[in-house]
C-alpha cells in the first residue's frame, strides 16, 4: 500500500494526522498549479484551502482504482476553473516557477536569472488557460501525459497538443517580450 493510501485509511478511520499529512504533501504543488491559472498569490491560496476543503469532504469518494495525485489534482483543476468562471474579468498575469539561484553565480547572473524568470511569467501569463494547465501539468509538475489526461479528462493525443500549441505560443511571446529569438529550448 502506498503511502497516499495509508494516509487516506488514517483519515476514514477517524485519524486527522492522515488528511493533515497529504495537506503537507501536496499544498506547494496544488498551490503551483493554482497560481498558473489564476496568476494572483492571494486568490491562489484561498482556491487551494477552498480545493483541499473538498477534498476533506470527499475523501470518502476516492476509489483506489486511480492515483491519488490524479484525483487532487482534477479538484485542484476544477476549483481554480470554478473560480475563473465566476470572476471572468480576472486579469491572469503569470504563473509561478520556483527557480532559485545557485550560489555558483555572482550577482550579475542573479539578476539575469530573476530577470529572465520575470519575463517567463510574464509571457506564460499571455498563453490561454486552457494550454497553459497542460503545460504547468507537463514541465513544471513532471506529470506523465495519461495522468494530465486523466486530470483535465480529454485524450492523450489532445494532451499533447495542448501542450504543444502552449510551447509555440510561450516561445512566440517569449520573442515578442526579448525581442530576440533566444527561446528555441522552449
Amino acid at each position: 500500500m502506498n503511502e497516499d493510501l495509508q494516509f487516506i485509511e488514517q483519515f476514514l478511520t477517524g485519524d486527522d494526522k492522515g488528511f493533515e499529512a497529504l495537506v503537507r504533501k501536496y499544498q506547494d504543488r496544488a498551490l503551483n498549479i493554482v497560481y498558473s491559472v489564476v496568476g494572483n498569490d492571494r486568490d491562489s491560496q484561498d482556491i487551494v484551502q477552498e480545493a483541499f476543503l473538498k477534498v476533506y469532504n470527499n475523501l470518502q469518494t476516492f476509489r483506489k482504482k486511480s492515483q491519488f495525485t490524479t484525483w487532487i489534482y482534477r479538484i485542484v483543476v476544477n476549483t481554480a476553473y470554478d473560480f475563473l468562471r465566476k470572476r471572468k474579468n480576472i486579469i491572469i498575469d503569470g504563473a509561478i516557477l520556483e527557480r532559485t539561484a545557485s550560489s555558483a553565480f555572482g550577482p550579475y547572473d542573479a539578476l539575469s536569472r530573476k530577470e529572465r524568470d520575470a519575463m517567463l511569467q510574464q509571457a506564460l501569463g499571455n498563453v490561454p488557460v486552457v494550454y497553459r494547465v497542460a503545460l504547468v501539468l507537463k514541465d513544471i509538475e513532471n506529470l506523465r501525459y495519461e495522468e494530465i489526461a486523466q486530470i483535465l479528462q480529454c485524450s492523450i493525443g489532445t494532451v499533447e497538443s495542448k501542450i504543444y500549441r502552449a510551447r509555440q505560443i510561450l516561445k512566440g511571446e517569449l520573442v515578442k517580450l526579448s525581442g530576440e529569438a533566444i527561446w528555441t529550448g522552449v
